[in-house]
């Protein structure tokens, strides 16, 4: 009997340190992978009119990428999102095709390591009281022009020529033909250019401020939204009656609020 539990015990053990060596890999690319995202957001008139969500997406680059000198530049932004956005505050939408977003800085263009991206997205949620980010990606612009004949580049410029990435180390016009980065040495070196293909995904984490409803029941200090405006609960209640919705008919139980943002 001993010796068969002895044995059952091992068997467990060793389960158990199988699952831990499946965990670590995935706990580990995680920590390396190169964009860490969050998104925190507030929303209210769910399902009406005035349906609102104002987002904080933050995004850091961890894209190391000694070509570009680990820098994103000029950077575009990718993701699909259930709702329809009508202003982001640090950049500007160029595209939307289906659910898939597009955007460009507004002014600052260029994303460092160890740099956070920070927009603040208004929009709605087609009704629905959660939201999420997917599949987003964080890319340059152009990953590199093909080399040419006559181009004028600059120190740090990054082409492609028959299949290999160049980073120009001074200043030229390709005057010549035979001026390519495989035969001018001291004008290219090779490099290794950062792919870009990460995308990940992120859940909103929504404060939801719920409508004023009839038979609702409120507490002193709660915050409701009701025809495009926030009140504050006075004191606490039951709305029994139809007339008894936040307004100056209401008073006693209800106070005009500030934007919660």
């Amino acid at each position: 009997m001993r010796k068969r539990m002895t044995t059952m015990t091992a068997s467990w053990l060793a389960l158990a340190l199988l699952m831990v060596s499946l965990l670590t890999p995935a706990a580990s690319a995680q920590a390396d992978a190169p964009l860490q995202v969050s998104a925190q957001g507030t929303a209210w008139g769910i399902g009406t009119n005035f349906e609102t969500a104002v987002i904080d997406l933050r995004i850091t680059n961890l894209y190391m990428d000694p070509a570009r000198n680990n820098t994103i530049s000029p950077w575009v932004l990718q993701f699909d999102f259930n709702g329809d956005i009508s202003s982001v505050a640090g950049a500007v939408i160029t595209a939307k095709e289906g659910n898939r977003y597009t955007l460009k800085g507004d002014t600052d263009t260029d994303i460092s390591y160890g740099e956070t991206l920070e927009l603040r997205i208004t929009t709605t949620l087609n009704g629905s009281p959660s939201a999420s980010f997917e599949n987003l990606t964080l890319k340059p612009e152009t990953i590199a022009a093909p080399w040419r004949w006559l181009g004028a580049y600059s120190v740090n410029d990054i082409v492609e020529y028959n299949g290999v990435f160049y980073k120009a180390i001074q200043a030229h016009t390709a005057y010549a033909t035979n001026w390519t980065p495989d035969q001018t040495p001291a004008l290219w070196q090779p490099v290794n250019v950062e792919s870009y293909s990460y995308s990940t995904s992120v859940d909103v984490e929504l404060n939801i401020i719920d409508s004023w409803t009839l038979g609702g029941t409120y507490t002193a200090g709660q915050v409701v939204f009701h025809d495009g405006s926030f009140y504050s609960c006075v004191q606490s209640h039951t709305a029994h009656a139809p007339n008894w919705y936040p307004g100056p008919q209401t008073a006693s139980l209800w106070e005009k609020a500030a934007s919660p943002l």
